[in-house]
């Protein structure tokens, strides 16, 4: 089978090196918060043209401490996206707020014209997502958000590498927060995320409220949570560091090769349009005969999923908590897309199968000409 993440692969490629480095650390004892942790996070803040790197336990706390640090709370309301994954309205359900959902544009990103209809005097945050590592235009958000007081904090928990001319995406907002979970580009093996930032004030919080608000070892001076990333995660992930613009070069090609070669089929392109800067984690193709699509892979040996066939406002945890809403748009979308493999595991012959493999179905199913009733 064709997987459309390599996950285990990626576990297993260094793990000679990450044993190795784990049997150092275990007779030290230095097992939270350690040395390899403020590595990590010189790497990331490097990597973010110095903004402030705070690791966590995931990329779901980083998104709930940076709500905290901005002071959204109840009576608040916090505009993102439904289709995305969960974790990002959990957040802002988490601090008491309220979310609001916006439709999307055909490339699967909230805009400035989906999201300012929705400002109200509560409004408090945007969340944009750039899913899928796909860029969502920051200069207009952040020109739409600032004309109203209201903070930004990106999720980037698909974008790492992701970039707006050149710069690394989480850098131009109040705060990001990346995911470094097993399925990401760049994951541990286990859980982890990090909070990005260029506001001191934030990082500081973020700081201490990830160690349950403590000053010293004895003293708490805000109630916090236990977000810590732990160091034997964080010296995966400085092993695999040197590797990860490697990996996305890689994504980036095999990309190419699909805009390329299914440009003139029934399925296309990625959704994304080719937009400048995108780090590929998914590469979405969309068809009127989606699951269809996705048997007929399956039967070729080639796995293709779907992120996510339920957009989260059509989750029985919005519908027994929120008001039902319509987003148009996004609930087309879901009907539609499926993304193919597109990892740095695969070889050409790979990305090859499955160009030929979807071309037979578009011709067989997408482009088959109407039957006619013998006279």
């Amino acid at each position: 089978m064709i997987k459309c993440n390599n996950v285990l692969e990626q576990a297993r490629d260094l793990s000679e090196f990450i044993f190795e480095r784990w049997r150092d650390i275990l007779p030290a004892g230095d097992f939270v918060l350690g040395d390899d942790v403020s590595r990590f996070e010189t790497w990331m803040s490097q990597r973010c043209m110095g903004a402030y790197a705070i690791s966590m336990n995931s990329g779901t706390d980083a998104l709930l401490l940076a709500l905290r640090a901005l002071g959204i709370g109840p009576g608040h309301e916090v505009i993102t996206c439904s289709n995305t994954f969960v974790a990002t309205v959990g957040a802002i359900v988490a601090v008491g707020a309220r979310p609001i959902l916006a439709d999307v544009g055909d490339d699967e990103l909230i805009n400035v014209d989906t999201v300012a209809p929705l400002f109200t005097e509560r409004t408090r945050a945007v969340i944009p997502v750039h899913l899928r590592g796909r860029p969502v235009d920051m200069d207009s958000m952040l020109t739409l958000c600032r004309a109203h007081g209201v903070a930004v904090v990106e999720d980037c928990a698909q974008a790492i590498g992701t970039t707006i001319n050149g710069k690394q995406v989480g850098t131009s907002s109040d705060a990001a927060a990346f995911s470094l979970h097993p399925l990401k580009t760049f994951g541990g093996l286990g859980d982890g995320g990090i909070l990005v930032t260029t506001n001191p004030e934030i990082a500081a919080y973020a700081r201490r409220a990830r160690n349950h608000g403590l000053q010293t070892r004895d003293e708490s001076i805000v109630f916090g949570i236990n977000s810590r990333l732990d160091s034997l995660q964080a010296a995966a992930l400085n092993i695999k560091a040197p590797y990860l613009d490697r990996w996305l070069r890689r994504r980036r090609e095999i990309a190419a090769f699909y805009d390329l070669a299914l440009a003139e089929t029934a399925t296309g392109t990625d959704l994304g349009g080719g937009k400048p800067g995108s780090s590929y984690y998914h590469y979405v193709v969309k068809s009127a005969k989606r699951d269809g699509l996705q048997r007929h892979l399956a039967k070729y040996g080639i796995q293709a999923a779907v992120h996510y066939p339920v957009p989260i406002h059509r989750q029985q945890a919005w519908l027994r908590s929120q008001p039902p809403i319509a987003l148009p748009t996004t609930e087309r979308l879901s009907r539609e897309i499926l993304t193919i493999p597109c990892h740095h595991h695969l070889s050409d012959c790979d990305i090859e199968k499955i160009v030929v493999t979807i071309r037979s179905f578009n011709a067989r199913y997408e482009f088959a000409p109407e039957r006619r009733i013998p006279s």
